[in-house]
């Protein structure tokens, strides 16, 4: 089975933003995307895929390497600090 690329993805949602604008304006549309962005976001969070930490660290101008490695996602740890699991062999 064969999956879509990103590229045919975002043809697909380019192509129903388009619509949404043709058929309920501007505004509206704007209004849906903004909810639809949002909901991403908290979709993602709810999915433990989003640290918070680390986009304030990124807001705040500091670098992730600064905190203790314990508390930094898996993928930005050193390999000793990684969990088991998420170690590379």
């Amino acid at each position: 089975m064969t999956t879509w690329t990103n590229k045919q993805w975002g043809a697909l949602i380019g192509g129903l933003v388009v619509f949404l604008i043709a058929e309920i304006g501007p505004g509206a549309t704007a209004f849906v995307v903004i909810f639809a962005i949002l909901g991403y976001f908290i979709g993602k969070f709810l999915d433990g895929e989003l640290d918070l930490e680390d986009i304030r660290d990124k807001a705040q101008g500091r670098r992730s390497e600064t905190r203790p490695p314990e508390t930094r996602p898996p993928e930005t740890r050193p390999p000793e600090a990684r969990p088991p699991e998420t170690r590379l062999r």
